[in-house]
């Protein structure tokens, strides 16, 4: 079972699973059109009636046309390539429109399946592009990347993937391409105006139907699909709107008096954690609304909608307004809050909606005109084909026998990078295809690539997150414009910010290691493609590296944040007393001297040899922060591996990093993990101590996060999550591979473990998440907006350092 396991987790497998060889006819003639006919074997499993569905206009909408059953006029290829093509002339825009199908068997189970369209007679014009997948037998049931059994309608979770069952048994699978190379956006709102934080949804809402399933009403008329539908938005400014009946059910929430006269709701709130009233809001899965109300009073209003499932409060709501938690209002005057929100499937579930405060503080609030009407929006194309321009959208179908809802969601992401000709261990190819279903457009009107971290965090781009992300993929054209797009955010004095926020602006641009980054990838960008960047650009991005972290040039870097992910407090003055910020500020140094700037190899060296300070011959490991010298964090190795990445070289000594990392606790033992002896999690941050376990979290009154640890850590209430105890995945991994390379025994073992428990350790989420709780009792506690973390690909390159890995296995690298 073991070597099993192993195998699975880090042999350089092609597929997983067996079933017959996957196969194309194609069917038809002359005058009625061609298109394909999909076999596993001889089973014919997608019998379409035509290829796709396409509706075109001009870009004031004035004018429209619709080709409904596309099939190809002429065809070439076989069994296992098949290319489709067709002249159109749209008589309504006086225009030649020629479209391209082409079908290509990538493996055994996977075929990949391209839709070409080409114009050169018009500057440019909007689209809408609608593929079916029917099944060539009544499905037993439709799976979605989150339901084992969808009812049907629109699919918005958190990775696009549908799939059917066959009567005999098996599985077929629908996916798609990356958002920035098939033009769509996942993300259903945007930042909220003012400095009330929050999200609300976005009144042109790009792509909710991207997914769709056969609804059961349809499937009883003999109607089964799975649909991809790229390039259409809803515009709910222009749609119709149906005022709903608001339910007068008012439930007291904390310490409240409530007074209803007239439409006008006046709250007087005691203090208590949060005070003001619930009711049960009218909405249906799988629709859209808008929540509008003007208020006034002297505290500012929270609302938050929860799902209630058999009475019970569930989780929040994601699509739409979320964290509105401190919406400012005047004491004198109305202020008018308008937001929406798309209901997708949630099971039927119940939504509770909260107005009122959650300052804790004695308030008056007046609430009126509280309205929730239903969207019924104005469907509108967005996707452009522009003149000249070739536009592309890639689909892939996988056949494999059907085991259960688990294997699915695993083949849904191999599947996707298999695919894309990606190459490499199960986890490699799970995490290159979150990567992907991660990386969409900016925007309708731009569409310039964009990298989120999970679903919890779109629209926004964090950029240090980003980084690690991008860099683990070798495509030239995307490593290039995320580039160009931080560079863009460049400020005055040479800072990187650290977010990129679609629909709204940001002024957040600090020293942290967002700018050291941007260098970095500066210096990959030449070696990886020999391409010239702007040198006004890195000149300001080196000026503000040496000024701001060691404006004395003493080699001791200063500065006002962590230079690391552990971005939760914030040095007044700057603080000297962080080990990753010396380490980064030396690998900073390297990187300038790599760019062409002249930078002694003394001041590299006392860089380096400051770095190496931090570890504590007495306690053994590299000191955190030198005020808390019993806090150990995996992230204080991140240095040492960025080093032997990027340079080939190690700043510290076997001893040094062998006797930091026998330190951490390793938490989570399984019996069924690849080497139950040890544990499969270690955390990112832990205090050490004396006691028989030899570690203990972090508490209130010992902690480095100042505030936030005061608030957060106290009673044991996040032990074992986020910076008290949490595991992510890239840090821990990245200390391995540094442990590997200096000869740690446990190194390769852990690495293993590692990857088994992103996978594993919960067996409902498998897929990568932002951390792992090492102390919990039920998966049901642990964080949903955790799931699908982007950076984790950045394993790809720990995988290289490691030589597990070599970077002709990406389908982007070229020598």
């Amino acid at each position: 079972m073991r070597t099993i396991l192993l195998i699975q987790l880090f042999c350089f497998i092609g597929t997983i699973g067996w079933s017959q060889s996957i196969n194309l006819k194609v069917v038809g003639n002359t005058e009625a059109g061609f298109y394909v006919d999909i076999y596993n074997g001889d089973q014919l499993v997608i019998h379409n009636t035509e290829e796709f569905k396409l509706k075109v206009a001009n870009l004031d909408l004035s004018e429209t046309t619709e080709i409904n059953d596309w099939k190809g006029s002429e065809w070439t290829g076989d069994e296992t390539l098949v290319k489709l093509s067709k002249e159109t002339y749209l008589s309504d825009f006086d225009l030649n429109l020629s479209m391209t199908v082409t079908y290509e068997v990538i493996n055994a189970q996977v075929v990949k399946k391209s839709i070409d369209l080409f114009q050169s007679g018009m500057p440019s014009l909007y689209y809408t592009i609608e593929e079916n997948f029917k099944p060539a037998e009544i499905p037993i049931k439709y799976v979605t990347f989150e339901h084992d059994n969808f009812p049907g309608g629109f699919v918005h979770e958190m990775f696009p993937s549908a799939g059917f069952i066959t009567p005999n048994n098996q599985l077929i699978g629908v996916l798609m391409d990356a958002g920035y190379k098939n033009h769509y956006t996942r993300t259903t709102r945007r930042r909220f105006n003012g400095h009330g934080g929050g999200f609300v949804g976005m009144r042109q809402l790009p792509d909710p139907e991207l997914v769709s399933v056969a609804s059961l009403e349809e499937r009883a008329k003999g109607q089964q699909y799975i649909q991809q539908k790229f390039g259409e938005m809803y515009n709910l400014d222009t749609g119709k709107e149906l005022a709903l009946k608001i339910s007068d059910d008012f439930q007291k929430v904390g310490a409240v008096d409530i007074k209803k006269q007239s439409g006008l709701i006046s709250l007087n709130c005691k203090p208590s954690s949060r005070a003001g009233f619930e009711i049960i809001a009218p909405f249906k899965d799988q629709k859209t609304y808008t929540i509008s109300f003007l208020s006034k009073g002297n505290s500012p209003i929270a609302l938050k909608l929860f799902r209630i499932k058999n009475g019970k409060k569930t989780i929040e709501l994601e699509d739409g307004i979320k964290y509105i938690d401190q919406f400012p209002i005047k004491e004198n005057e109305w202020t008018l809050f308008k937001g929406s929100i798309l209901v997708p499937y949630i099971e039927n579930d119940s939504v509770s909606m909260f107005l009122g405060t959650q300052s804790g503080k004695e308030a008056n609030i007046q609430i009126k005109d509280l309205k929730i009407v239903e969207n019924q929006p104005l469907k509108q194309p967005y996707n452009r084909m522009d003149m000249g321009k070739k536009d592309t959208k890639t689909s892939y179908i996988f056949v494999e026998p059907w085991t259960n809802h688990h294997d699915f969601v695993v083949s849904s992401q191999s599947r996707l990078a298999e695919g894309k000709g990606f190459k490499g261990a199960l986890i490699e190819k799970m995490l290159y295809a979150n990567f992907n279903m991660l990386t969409w457009i900016t925007s309708i009107n731009d569409f310039t690539p964009l990298n989120v971290p999970n679903m919890n965090y779109a629209p926004d781009m964090y950029n240090r997150d980003s980084f690690f992300s991008i860099v683990s993929s070798y495509n030239e054209a995307l490593n290039l414009k995320i580039w160009e797009q931080w560079a863009k955010t460049q400020n005055a004095n040479g800072a990187v910010a650290t977010i990129i926020t679609p629909y709204m602006g940001t002024i957040e641009c600090k020293d942290n290691e967002a700018t050291i980054q941007f260098l970095i990838w500066a210096m990959m960008n030449k070696r990886r493609y020999g391409v010239t960047l702007p040198k006004d650009k890195i000149d300001k991005a080196v000026n503000y590296v040496l000024n701001e972290f060691d404006d004395d040039r003493d080699a001791i870097c200063k500065s006002h944040f962590t230079l690391s992910q552990v971005d939760i407090n914030k040095y007044e003055p700057k603080t000297d007393k962080l080990a990753v910020n010396q380490g980064m500020f030396a690998i900073a140094l390297k990187t300038i001297k790599e760019l062409g700037y002249e930078i002694s190899d003394a001041y590299i060296e006392k860089a380096e040899a400051a770095y190496l300070d931090f570890y504590d011959a007495q306690r053994k490991h590299v000191l955190f922060d030198r005020d808390f010298p019993n806090v150990i964090t995996m992230t204080d190795l991140e240095p040492e591996f960025f080093s032997l990445w990027l340079f080939n070289k190690p700043m510290l000594t076997d001893d040094m990093v062998i006797n930091h990392l026998e330190q951490m606790p390793i938490l989570n033992k399984v019996p069924n993990s690849p080497h139950p002896e040890y544990g499969t999690t270690a955390p990112v941050c832990v205090r050490l101590d004396k006691s028989e376990k030899g570690y203990a979290y972090l508490t209130s009154d010992y902690q480095p996060f100042r505030e936030f640890g005061e608030a957060n850590y106290k009673d044991g209430a996040r032990d074992g999550f986020y910076y008290n105890g949490g595991s992510w995945m890239r840090p821990e991994y990245c200390g391995y591979v540094v442990g590997l390379r200096h000869g740690w025994k446990k190194a390769k073992a852990l690495m293993e473990n590692r990857a088994w428990a992103e996978i594993n350790l919960n067996p409902k989420w498998p897929y990568s998440k932002e951390f792992i709780p090492t102390k919990w009792t039920t998966t049901d506690t642990w964080w949903e907006s955790t799931r699908g973390l982007c950076w984790n690909v950045f394993i790809l390159m720990a995988n290289e350092v490691a030589g597990l890995r070599k970077p002709d296995m990406d389908p982007d690298f070229k020598k």
